[in-house]
């Protein structure tokens, strides 16, 4: 997960009930809806209609060990899915009493993983108190793992593992070796990126992995090495030194840490140059002097002429405008957009490998937030590319310089100065300014036999020979970093798990497909920031899908894929629409495994009202249709894509790309395909080079296309409405919608699906033939669970409109319990009427009341979903 802070932002309290189109609207008054109605589901595990646990095959590991085989996990008896959640801090610790009960619940959504994540140091936030970590509190070092914590973890495993749930080992995540254990104080949050190249912490991190899994769980009664529900171990959370040198927190290491990076690359240097003087002939270092302004308006004395030629502002979703007023440029951003951010371009002209500075002075007068800057060039082949720039600064009240020289990427006259990411509030920009040349401290006295050649900072210009020695000394000292760990749990644990390093976007996918798998993260929606002063934007997903298409995008061939966190926070009110659409695109592309983040984060297992942003525990609306999930993805109702869409590149061109450009990651976005393809088809990465698909041979999308249908028919996503578009999955045993009704009915084969007026416009029902029976056709019995869900959250939960798209709410976020609203909808079913009865279901699952039945016209059933009834839940049972 990715925290960042922004200073306080505050309107007006309302109550949020409704929210029309995606974005924030008025509210209507509480009296034109039924009132919430208590319902959270219940804590225990009941084999009703309620339950999938049928679906799990326990014991976790009865068919050996997960292994990676044709790119795919696979056990003795074939591909396995992994249907997940994940276990966050003390949540991994419970009592023996309430790890029974947590993995009786789990079974019941037919979760068959849990990964236990940050375990190595004490999980808390601006709303919990921390609370303790398996390492040892103890004031003199944080190298010994807690006896009694590590039995709850123990029994925890093998409660699992008798239920048919596997679990992913998380080794580092955020545990920050200090001075306790002979290091500095100091340098990037939790060790990130300096214990990828700092000796002793690597020895460290090896010695965790050893005390953790280099034991006997004496619940299971076999080592960990040998015991097979351990499906796979990550090895560094959100960690890698490619990302901690590309963000630019490298620039400032402290003393230790910079001057141990700078022996490695005199090291890694003098193995490739027998001399310096050879090492300078092969740079070409030359001094390069500012010159040739080409942004001679950019004192903003006059007014510029947003043109779409020399000046453009795109509003993208957002609602900006821009001008100059007082000497500055002003721009004044009201709604952010999303998925398409306002940019401010201005046009210039580069050389590949010439040297160029871009300086300016910016400050927000309203609001607060951050600024991406980029240098880049839209082509008709690969759209927008970055040509050497691409960074974010934060931006405050006071005026802050900001200069950056870099090198070109590539020769272009159609590139442009782009500045993006603007967050609401009014920003003054001045003295603009784009030269050739560059003022670096960078210089040529360095002594490679002195080890003195200094590393290139991101910061500053360096000939571009240099960047790419260092670019490929970065490559090959996380190289070693990855495999060494995974040699070392392989080859001295004899760990039999599966090994991956850490996510995508963190690492070259080049690094990471030496491991047995991809792993990658992605949020909708992330609160920013997760401090008291948090807030969130209260969109839907279902009109914009770029999660969706960013993970599906860069799947590597070959490799088995997983997303090990994924989620909607609380208290987006869309949050019910996010794992459905996760689990049914993840299965249509053949992902091995998609994790929700997180069930729960605190050693509360029975919380009666929502208490963080991430914690599923107590979210009625999200959890209503795991079920359903399980059934989309676990049991595989929803059918992988019959084709595949292959962007291709080899290495030599990735490194061009990430020397030039400092992209780490690679997606067929970035490799000539419309990122959409992903709605369509399976999509994937070759990292050889030579197996792309023939642009040529894929249907071309329109920029103006409305309706994605899965080349399987079972998946289809509608934006035909603006901000009212969604999502339907139409499988023989398992329809679902989720999105904006619209007044539509909606038809999902033999189902028909018609959703009244709700608080939020918006609602999500699925329904889902428990036993693959179908859904009444062709005269054959069925037990069917129906969900219907809308607004829900604790009750009493008031918020404040800190914008158009975005709200915070007052602690303490209401009180217990967890309330839910009812949806007015009509549902068919082809079966006849005479076969079915339905029941309105209370939070165990369990029968409560008789819903009435009626014939259909034409044949068939009708059921009317009433708020009166006061569930999420509806059984239908066809005889």
């Amino acid at each position: 997960m990715t925290h960042c802070h922004h200073p306080q932002r505050r309107g007006t309290i309302f109550v949020l009930a409704l929210a029309v189109t995606g974005f924030l609207s008025p509210a209507p008054a509480a009296d034109d809806f039924p009132p919430l109605f208590p319902f959270l589901i219940s804590y225990d595990g009941p084999e009703n209609a309620s339950s999938m646990a049928h679906l799990l095959d326990a014991p976790a590991g009865k068919h050996g060990f997960i292994r990676a085989e044709g790119g795919r996990f696979v056990t003795g008896t074939g591909p396995i899915r992994l249907h997940a959640t994940n276990l966050t801090g003390s949540a991994n610790f419970p009592s023996h009493e309430d790890a029974d009960q947590t993995a009786d619940r789990l079974a019941r959504f037919g979760i068959n993983c849990v990964r236990l994540h940050y375990m190595d140091a004490p999980y808390g936030n601006f709303r919990n108190e921390k609370q303790p970590s398996i390492v040892a509190e103890e004031p003199t070092t944080q190298r010994n793992l807690d006896p009694a914590i590590l039995d709850r973890l123990d029994y925890l495993i093998a409660a699992f593992k008798k239920r048919g749930i596997y679990v992913n080992v998380n080794l580092h995540v955020a545990r920050h070796l200090d001075a306790r254990d002979g290091f500095v104080d100091g340098g990037p949050g939790m060790n990130k990126g300096v214990d990828n190249f700092i000796p002793g912490m690597i020895e460290l991190q090896k010695e965790y992995a050893r005390k953790l899994l280099g034991r006997v769980n004496p619940y299971i009664g076999a080592a960990y090495a040998d015991e097979p529900c351990i499906a796979v171990v990550e090895i560094n959370n959100e960690n890698a030194l490619s990302q901690g040198y590309y963000s630019g927190s490298f620039d400032h290491l402290p003393a230790p840490y910079a001057a141990e990076l700078q022996r490695q690359w005199n090291e890694w240097l003098r193995k490739k140059y027998p001399s310096t003087d050879a090492m300078l002939r092969a740079w070409q270092w030359v001094a390069t002097p500012l010159c040739n302004q080409q942004i001679s308006e950019g004192k903003f004395d006059e007014p510029v002429a947003f043109d779409n030629q020399k000046w453009l502002l795109s509003l993208g979703g957002s609602k900006t405008t821009a001008a100059v007023k007082d000497g500055v440029l002003q721009l004044d951003v009201t709604a952010e957009g999303e998925p398409l951010f306002p940019k401010l371009f201005r046009a210039v002209s580069v050389k590949k490998g010439q040297p160029y500075t871009l300086s300016f002075k910016i400050r927000q007068t309203k609001g607060s937030g951050s600024v991406e800057l980029g240098l880049a060039v839209d082509d008709t082949v690969s759209g927008w590319r970055s040509l050497g720039l691409l960074k974010r600064y934060h931006v405050g009240r006071d005026w802050k310089t900001v200069s950056y020289s870099f090198a070109a990427a590539d020769d272009s006259d159609k590139a442009r100065v782009e500045l993006t990411r603007f967050q609401e509030g009014t920003y003054e920009i001045d003295d603009l300014s784009f030269q050739s040349g560059a003022d670096s401290s960078f210089n040529a006295d360095l002594r490679l036999e002195d080890g003195t050649v200094p590393i290139v900072k991101t910061s500053d210009y360096a000939p571009t020979a240099a960047v790419r020695d260092f670019a490929q000394f970065l490559v090959d000292t996380e190289t070693a970093y990855w495999v060494g760990i995974s040699d070392y749990l392989k080859h001295e644990l004899k760990i039999k798990s599966l090994v991956s390093g850490t996510q995508l976007g963190y690492s070259p996918p080049y690094v990471q497909a030496r491991l047995d798998y991809i792993d990658s993260h992605s949020y909708w929606c992330h609160p920013s920031p997760v401090s008291p002063d948090w807030r969130i934007r209260n969109l839907s997903m279902v009109n914009s899908m770029s999660c969706i298409l960013g993970l599906a995008g860069q799947r590597i061939l070959g490799k088995p894929y997983t997303v090990s966190e994924y989620n909607h926070p609380f208290p987006n009110q869309y949050g019910a629409e996010g794992q459905p659409m996760l689990r049914a695109y993840g299965r249509l592309q053949g992902w091995d495994g998609v994790f929700e983040y997180t069930y729960n984060h605190r050693l509360d297992f029975q919380p009666q009202k929502n208490t963080y942003f991430f914690s599923i525990i107590s979210r009625t609306d999200v959890l209503a249709h795991f079920p359903a999930c399980a059934a989309i993805y676990l049991r595989g109702d929803v059918q992988e894509a019959g084709k595949t869409v292959v962007g291709a590149i080899d290495f030599p061109t990735y490194f061009d790309r990430l020397a030039g450009s400092k992209a780490i990651g690679a997606s067929i976005s970035s490799l000539g395909f419309n990122a959409r393809q992903a709605l369509l088809h399976k999509t994937t990465v070759d990292l050889s080079g030579k197996q792309g698909t023939d642009p040529a041979g894929v249907e071309e999308i329109p920029p103006d296309q409305k309706i994605f249908v899965s080349d399987t028919g079972e998946l289809t996503w509608n934006i035909e409405r603006p901000d009212a578009g969604y999502f339907t999955v139409n499988t023989p045993n398992t329809k679902l919608f989720t999105g904006f009704p619209a007044g539509r009915t909606i038809a999902m084969g033999e189902v028909t699906l018609s959703i009244g007026k709700t608080r939020l416009d918006w609602a999500t029902v699925s329904l889902v033939s428990r036993h693959a029976t179908g859904l009444g056709a062709a005269g054959k019995p069925a037990n069917i669970l129906l969900a219907a869900t809308g607004l829900s959250q604790n009750k009493g939960m008031t918020f404040e409109r800190v914008s158009e798209t975005e709200i915070t709410s007052p602690e303490p976020w209401g009180e217990a319990p967890v309330c839910a609203e009812g949806i007015p909808a009509t549902v068919t079913i082809p079966a006849d009427s005479s076969r079915v009865r339905c029941f309105a279901l209370d939070p165990r699952g369990d029968r409560k009341q008789e819903v009435p039945v009626q014939r259909a016209d034409g044949g068939g059933s009708k059921i009317v979903l009433k708020p009166d009834y006061e569930t999420v839940w509806y059984e239908i049972d066809i005889q």
